[in-house]
């Protein structure tokens, strides 16, 4: 199998619809359906300043990381807050709930891998941003 790089600027992307003023994207840079990749997604989710992730999220059966690239935060996890800044990484548990606050001043970016998959079956990933926007 061959490797593929991907990057933030070339990866595709969705504004998911939240109340005003919330402007959060999902990209993703990894899934089976248009990489070679078989158990595992990988993407990013960018938060602008102060704004938040609302809803809780949990997988069963899926372990996720988040990386912070850039920006401050906090991370709740299950009942606990933690903070997060540039450099730190999140382990996220099978069915543990999580999302993500951008407490700084400026754009929040946060790489994710998960596996398997998140999306589930293939095409999956094309339920999940069927009532998004995309963007790119």
């Amino acid at each position: 199998m061959q490797g593929r790089v991907a990057t933030l600027d070339e990866s595709m992307r969705w504004e998911i619809p939240e109340p005003e003023p919330n402007h959060r994207f999902m990209g993703l840079m990894f899934e089976r359906d248009i990489t070679p990749t078989k158990n595992l997604a990988a993407g990013f989710v960018i938060l602008p300043a102060r704004q938040e992730q609302r809803k809780l999220s949990a997988h069963e059966g899926i372990e996720e990381v988040y990386f912070v690239a850039q920006g401050k935060g906090r991370f709740v996890l299950n009942d606990e807050a933690i903070d997060v800044k540039r450099g730190s990484a999140v382990y996220v548990a099978p069915g543990s709930r999580h999302r993500v606050i951008n407490t700084g001043d400026e754009e929040m970016q946060l790489f994710w891998v998960n596996t398997p998959s998140v999306f589930g079956p293939i095409g999956g990933y094309l339920d999940v941003v069927k009532n998004w926007r995309r963007v790119k």
